[in-house]
C-alpha cells in the first residue's frame, strides 16, 4: 500500500512539473499551453480567442502558419520552400476576415473531362447575362476596425497601412446577389450547410465568353448587311 502511494505521489509530482512548463500563465492574462512564450504553441489571450502558431512541414514540403483571429492577420498560410520557388510573400492565405489570397494566376482546378458524361451547350447567354443584375455592395469585411488600429497593428506592414485605410474608406464591394443570380444561372450557386449561400464567378466567366461569341455574330452579321448595301465606312 505504502509502495503503491508514493508509486501515485511521484506520479502526481511529475505531473506537476511538466504543467508547470506546458502551461504559463502570463502578466496580461494570456495562457500559452506547450510554451512559455506568447510566439509558439497553443496561446489563449485575454479575448478568450485562441490561437494555434506553428510551423508545421507537410509531406510537400510545404509550412502551413496559423495565427490568431483577427481581421488583420493572415489567418491560415501556405508558404512554398523558398528553396524551391521564387521568393514570394506567401503563395496562399486566408485573411481573418475570410478573403483568399493566392499568389499566381491559377485561382481553381478545371473540372477533367470525362467523356462518359454529357456537355450541354450554353444556349441564349446574352439573354442570361442581360437579366444579371451588378450591385455596389455594403462591405462589413472591416466592420469595427477603426484607421488607428490599422496604422498601429502589428500584424500590418507599413508599407500596406495606405492601401488598407483606402479599402476601408471605401466601404464597399461590387458584386451579383446569390438569391437573384439563382433565377438566371442556379449553375454558378451553390449552398453549404450552415445555410449560406455563394456564388462561382467561374462559372459566370463561362457565360460571358459565349455571350461575347453571340454578340460578336450579331454584329458581324449587322456588318455585312451594310458592306452589302454599300453604307459601311459611310459609302452610300
Amino acid at each position: 500500500m505504502k509502495k503503491t502511494l508514493l508509486t501515485l505521489a511521484i506520479v502526481l509530482l511529475t505531473m506537476a512539473a511538466q504543467a508547470q512548463t506546458a502551461i504559463k500563465v502570463h502578466n496580461t492574462g494570456q495562457i500559452s499551453l506547450q510554451s512559455a512564450t506568447t510566439s509558439s504553441g497553443i496561446q489563449i489571450p485575454t479575448s478568450g480567442v485562441m490561437s494555434i502558431e506553428p510551423n508545421v512541414t507537410t509531406a510537400y514540403e510545404l509550412t502551413s502558419q496559423t495565427k490568431t483571429y483577427n481581421s488583420l492577420v493572415r489567418a491560415w498560410a501556405v508558404i512554398p520552400p523558398q528553396l524551391h520557388l521564387p521568393l514570394v510573400p506567401l503563395s496562399f492565405y486566408v485573411s481573418g476576415y475570410g478573403n483568399v489570397y493566392a499568389y499566381g494566376s491559377y485561382l481553381t482546378i478545371a473540372q477533367p473531362f470525362q467523356p462518359n458524361k454529357a456537355v450541354h451547350p450554353i444556349e441564349d447567354a446574352s439573354g442570361m447575362v442581360s437579366m444579371m443584375k451588378g450591385y455596389f455592395l455594403d462591405s462589413d469585411e472591416f466592420e469595427g476596425i477603426t484607421p488607428e488600429e490599422i496604422e498601429n497593428s502589428d500584424y500590418v506592414d507599413p508599407d500596406a497601412v495606405e492601401g488598407l485605410l483606402h479599402d476601408l474608406e471605401k466601404g464597399r464591394t461590387a458584386g451579383l446577389v446569390a438569391e437573384e443570380l439563382e433565377d438566371v444561372l442556379p449553375e454558378a450557386v451553390r449552398h453549404d450547410p450552415s445555410g449560406l449561400v455563394g456564388i462561382n464567378y467561374n462559372a459566370i466567366v463561362t457565360v460571358l465568353v459565349e455571350a461575347f461569341k453571340e454578340q460578336q455574330a450579331r454584329i458581324d452579321q449587322l456588318e455585312s448587311i451594310l458592306r452589302e448595301n454599300g453604307l459601311l465606312n459611310g459609302k452610300k
